[in-house]
């Protein structure tokens, strides 16, 4: 009997064909050379691009973090993670024009025209968040999730934090905080009628005690809404998790405020 024996490469390369791409990766936009300059002007801070080759090794590693990535900002309209396979004909003008010269090239591509910036750091699910973080003022964790620090607003946050102590005035507070939400331009207003909500639905509030135990309440709602992830779209849950975190910001100062007087004993 004869037996045929493939030989070591041969081995390896249907190895790496049968690992997924990046052509694979769900979540993540396919970009083309017809649809590459809208997809870029669709966001509005930018999209994270990875120019690939499928029968790229290292793209084929990159895979399943590139997954990860990509479903953590679907559906944000700030920032994008999308892939181009730069080795087909039709694509190769734009990876000249974008200086690809190996596989993977990561490149995050604002929007407006601003200048390209070329991702040089770890390609861990860690490190690309903290990048895509500090360019389009997100707050994506592992996971998909959201950091404590989302939606929240500092300037309101100052308001909130003192809104329910037992010297507080109120209707000012209340008044302070609208002019200042109603001056916000950026991503943050969004959220920032949430606080407002709070503020004058207690505005006139006599028992803080009633005004904290619905606080605890509404958050015990919103996260049990939250809980049902997968039957949620992923704004809303986005949604859900902000509102969370803005009532949290009604406590904080009052926790800060116990850490700065018990230091001060300390030092006395």
């Amino acid at each position: 009997m004869k037996y045929s024996f493939a030989s070591p490469l041969v081995l390896l390369a249907l190895a790496g064909s049968a690992l997924a791409g990046l052509e694979d990766s769900r979540f993540s936009t396919v970009l083309s050379s017809k649809n590459f300059d809208h997809v870029i002007a669709s966001q509005s801070e930018g999209t994270l691009v990875a120019f690939f080759a499928p029968w790229c090794g290292h793209c084929k590693s990159l895979e399943p973090t590139w997954t990860k990535i990509a479903e953590a900002f679907d559906g944000d309209d700030r920032c994008k993670v999308a892939h181009l396979n730069a080795d087909e004909a039709s694509a190769k003008p734009l990876a000249s024009q974008y200086g690809v010269k190996g596989f993977p090239t990561i490149k995050f591509i604002p929007s407006g025209g601003r200048p390209v910036e070329d991702y040089a750091g770890a390609r861990s699910e860690e490190a690309f968040l903290q990048f895509l973080n500090e360019k389009c003022g997100t707050h994506r964790t592992p996971g998909g999730g959201l950091s404590k620090l989302a939606g929240r607003i500092p300037s309101l946050d100052t308001l909130a934090s003192t809104y329910f102590a037992p010297t507080a005035t109120r209707p000012a507070l209340l008044e302070s905080a609208s002019a200042l939400a109603s001056s916000l331009t950026d991503k943050s207003s969004e959220m920032a009628s949430y606080y407002i909500k709070v503020m004058t639905k207690w505005s006139e509030a006599t028992s803080l005690a009633d005004a904290q135990a619905w606080i605890v309440k509404e958050t015990e709602r919103l996260g049990k809404l939250a809980s049902r992830k997968g039957t949620i779209a992923g704004k809303k849950l986005d949604e859900l998790k902000m509102k969370q975190n803005i009532l949290a910001a009604f406590h904080y100062v009052e926790s800060k405020a116990e850490e700065v007087v018990d230091r001060i004993k300390e030092e006395l």
